[in-house]
């Protein structure tokens, strides 16, 4: 039995995954699944409905791997080429499984339906075949074994992919690869840069050697993904001291060590401390509000928000002052504050966050260019405020404030 794990590929096949109209998803629940077995995709492909480039595809994979999974091109149609093109690569006959063809039977009788020809296609097989029985379609998986490596043929509708792969296929690589479970654990950031924490991160690192690192950055936002395969009481224990010396150097930037997003601990800490929040947004258009009540049970933690956009609402809803929005202008430290203090006095909140800025691209000034946001809080009286430039476009500013005023709130509300 192998004492590594296998190099693993997925190839999705169909033409519509090429396109803007679908994404292509199973790899992402085929990882799942391997990573409970202890293996990693190496590389993963999208193919369309073209005999030579799937053959292509094949072929270097085969060259790469010992594991390799494709999904898709097993249906009736002209364009479900999969089972045709491997077995003429691998120069193996098609013949009809008189299995399959029964349950075929069944199933369109079911459907009070006729046999066409081009269905039978679906139950014309690799000779040698390993057949996985389909119980929510009707294409059948296989495997198929070539030397060293095996392939797996399996539907791509994610409805049929996703039984066949967990009660069908892990069984089956189980007893092929026969490795251990892979460990994780990871650390979750905000507004950090990706360099700074990768400086940071590496000379820890390099004292576990047996671990490997992966850093995923989106705006405002970076997770830190550590694995191993060691024997798995040394692996816990290198993780978890590893996980420790990092939190350790990054102090209060870590937010969850469970994988966990920023608007749920956010909400959890509003929650134990029996704090109620509103929000007062004018870029980021409610977007903090609706990151907090995508959070089951934040009735009891957020109060309300308001999506002050104009100076008149400022003013009329907020109780901005006309002296503040003309000395200061609307995105203002000033502005910022009073919108946090407004918002609770509306709605009886024990804290109020707000943000004011310009998120482009129009809009910006020398003084204020376009990324310039402020931010605003309101502690149970307490006031304070920051503020940002953050770069890119609108979507991205907003995307940023929204992550910042929230990991700023975190920070609030624990001091």
């Amino acid at each position: 039995m192998p004492t590594k794990p296998p190099r693993a590929e997925v190839i999705a096949v169909g033409s519509e995954l090429l396109g803007e109209s679908r994404a292509e998803t199973n790899s992402l629940l085929i990882a799942r699944y391997l990573a409970q077995v202890g293996i990693e995709i190496r590389r993963k492909s999208v193919v369309g409905d073209d005999a030579e480039s799937l053959v292509l595809a094949v072929q270097q994979s085969l060259d790469r791997s010992s594991l390799l999974i494709i999904t898709g091109g097993l249906g009736p149609t002209a364009d479900d080429i999969t089972r045709e093109v491997v077995a003429a690569l691998l120069g193996l006959e098609l013949q009809v499984d008189p299995v399959s063809l029964e349950r075929l039977k069944v199933i369109y009788g079911r459907l009070m339906l006729d046999i066409k020809p081009n269905s039978l296609r679906q139950v014309t097989l690799p000779e040698g075949a390993d057949v996985l029985h389909n119980d929510h379609g009707t294409a059948p998986g296989l495997l198929l074994t070539v030397g060293d490596a095996v392939i797996f043929l399996l539907p791509g509708p994610p409805r049929e992919l996703q039984p066949m792969f967990e009660n069908q296929v892990m069984a089956r690589i189980r007893r092929r690869f026969g490795v251990r479970a892979l460990s994780e654990r990871n650390i979750r950031l905000a507004s950090l840069a990706e360099s700074a924490v990768d400086a940071r991160v590496l000379p820890i690192l390099a004292e576990y050697p047996d671990i490997q690192y992966t850093i995923l950055s989106s705006p405002g936002l970076i997770e830190l993904i550590f694995r191993s395969q060691s024997e798995p009481n040394k692996a816990a224990q290198d993780l978890d001291s590893l996980q420790a010396r990092i939190c350790a150097e990054m102090g209060d930037r870590v937010y969850s060590t469970l994988s966990r997003d920023l608007p749920s601990v956010v909400g959890e800490l509003l929650a134990k401390k029996g704090l109620m929040l509103a929000t007062a947004e004018s870029c980021t258009a409610g977007s903090i509000s609706r990151w907090l009540t995508d959070v089951s049970g934040s009735s009891s933690f957020f109060a309300g928000g308001v999506i002050a956009y104009s100076d008149r609402v400022k003013q009329d809803l907020l109780g901005v002052s006309l002296e503040i929005l003309q000395s200061h202008g609307a995105v203002s430290s000033e502005s910022a504050v009073a919108m946090a203090a407004g918002v609770c006095r509306m709605t009886g909140a024990e804290i109020g966050i707000s943000v004011t800025g310009v998120a482009g691209p129009t809009g910006g000034t020398q003084e204020k260019p376009v990324g310039t946001v402020w931010f605003g809080v309101s502690v149970q009286g307490r006031t304070a405020s920051v503020g940002r430039r953050f770069p890119g476009d609108r979507a991205s500013v907003r995307l940023r404030s929204t992550r910042f005023a929230l990991d700023w709130l975190r920070h609030q509300i624990v001091q």
